[in-house]
């Protein structure tokens, strides 16, 4: 297998200032250490044109009521979902680092718009004690707010799956990550429909550089993809939570190579035992 591209998590570095050339100096974070081992360089692989979360749409009312945007220190950085009045599922590596504190962070909900809406404050922050920056294995953290947030029609919790989905099931994503890779952040929350892979071709595609295992997801579209920003994010099958946006391909869409996520169905035990 060639390989023609150097791999990226699926996230915005540190706090997301608009307009401000920051936003352009902190769109990642660490990568597997195999892969930045191997790929000390960036070799872009071709990529199908696409636009939004990548090649998605705007998101209507309703579609997403579980999703939030978690800021930092006021700046959109990650995505999440609502899994109790006072949790909020997203990745480990979107709260990891020196500037992890609760009183940093704050959810914004309710809205379409990572822009405006209704904050809430984070008092604990869990993450797994076996998330490794080194490998992105087991990258979910639980965030406990401050207060419960207010249900409305479009603010409500996502139940947790108990089953992975069978492979080339339909799923859906959303988030407010990059058009494209390196592009614009979107102010409207956007959508999109990608499809389950198998794990035995998911490994034979990633494995040799970073360990595809029972934690991780995977899913793929040659149209459509997460992209930076969208770290944390939901993945949905049927009204269920299945995934939580992990890593992926620098180029974030690509003809060959999937994007990864925490797979709640494994993961399933440990989210609930850090719930409140």
């Amino acid at each position: 297998m060639k390989f023609a591209t150097i791999f990226v998590l699926i996230a915005i570095g540190t706090s997301v200032v608009i307009g401000d050339h920051s936003e352009e100096q902190a769109i990642r974070l660490p990568l597997p250490k195999a892969i930045n081992e191997r790929f000390p360089w960036m070799i872009n692989e071709p990529i199908t044109n696409g636009e939004r979360i990548v090649g998605g749409e705007n998101a209507s009312p309703g579609d997403a009521i579980y999703q939030i945007a978690l800021l930092r220190k006021d700046s959109f950085t990650c995505g999440g979902s609502l899994i109790s009045s006072r949790t909020v599922l997203t990745a480990a590596h979107c709260v990891f680092g020196d500037e992890a504190s609760p009183s940093y962070f704050k959810i914004r909900y309710n809205t379409l718009d990572r822009t405006n809406g209704p904050t809430i404050g984070v008092s604990k922050i869990y993450r797994h004690s076996l998330y490794s920056s080194t490998t992105i294995d087991y990258d979910v953290a639980t965030l406990i707010l401050s207060e419960p947030f207010t249900p409305s029609a479009n603010a409500d919790i996502i139940s947790l799956t108990t089953a992975e989905p069978a492979d080339n099931t339909q799923l859906q994503l959303t988030g407010w990550g990059r058009l494209k890779s390196g592009g614009t952040i979107p102010t409207l929350l956007q959508i999109a429909t990608i499809s389950k892979m198998s794990r035995t071709k998911c490994s034979n595609i990633w494995g040799s550089v970073n360990a595809i295992t029972n934690r991780m997801l995977c899913a793929h579209s040659k149209k459509q993809s997460a992209c930076n920003g969208d770290s944390g994010g939901p993945l949905v099958y049927n009204g269920h939570l299945v995934g939580v946006v992990s890593w992926g391909p620098s180029t974030c869409l690509s003809n060959t190579y999937p994007t990864i996520y925490s797979n709640v169905a494994t993961l399933r035990n440990w989210i609930i035992s850090n719930t409140v």
